[in-house]
């Protein structure tokens, strides 16, 4: 089982990486470089926010 990170520093695993780029491992192969900040956990995507469907829709596209 395999989980993404992001780098958040450059190191050399199989080929050079650099800040901000994707790595793929197993966490309990890279849980010591997440403690000493090398890796982080990717962070959870936002929900989007509810729809109002009690408002009122336009009559035309350009009235919004």
């Amino acid at each position: 089982m395999t989980q993404k990170y992001r780098v958040a520093r450059q190191v050399l695993f199989d080929r050079l990486y650099h800040e901000g780029e994707t790595y793929e491992a197993d966490p309990r192969t890279v849980a010591h470089l997440i403690e000493r900040g090398v890796l982080e956990e990717p962070k959870a995507k936002a929900e989007a926010p509810p729809k109002n469907k009690a408002d009122p829709k336009p009559k035309n596209k350009a009235d919004r």
